[in-house]
């Protein structure tokens, strides 16, 4: 079973180049020890905001704890 620790979210509002609104959301977290990172993005604008951060790291968690059950990697 993966244990995430230290979970976290950067949120980033961004524009493309043909001025349309994105986000990359950072997530980071600790994983048996080392630090890890991942970077993905939602094709709206998204306020760097308490609750939009509490919202996207806990979708993040459930990504994960899918994925692990997915691999079957779940003891």
């Amino acid at each position: 079973m993966r244990v995430l620790t230290n979970v976290d979210v950067k949120i980033v509002p961004r524009l493309a180049v043909n001025g349309h609104p994105f986000t990359e959301l950072l997530h980071t977290w600790t994983e048996d020890g080392l630090p890890r990172m991942a970077l993905s993005r939602v094709n709206h604008a998204t306020a760097d905001t308490p609750g939009n951060r509490a919202y996207h790291i806990q979708v993040f968690k459930q990504r994960q704890a899918r994925q692990e059950a997915h691999l079957g990697l779940s003891k």
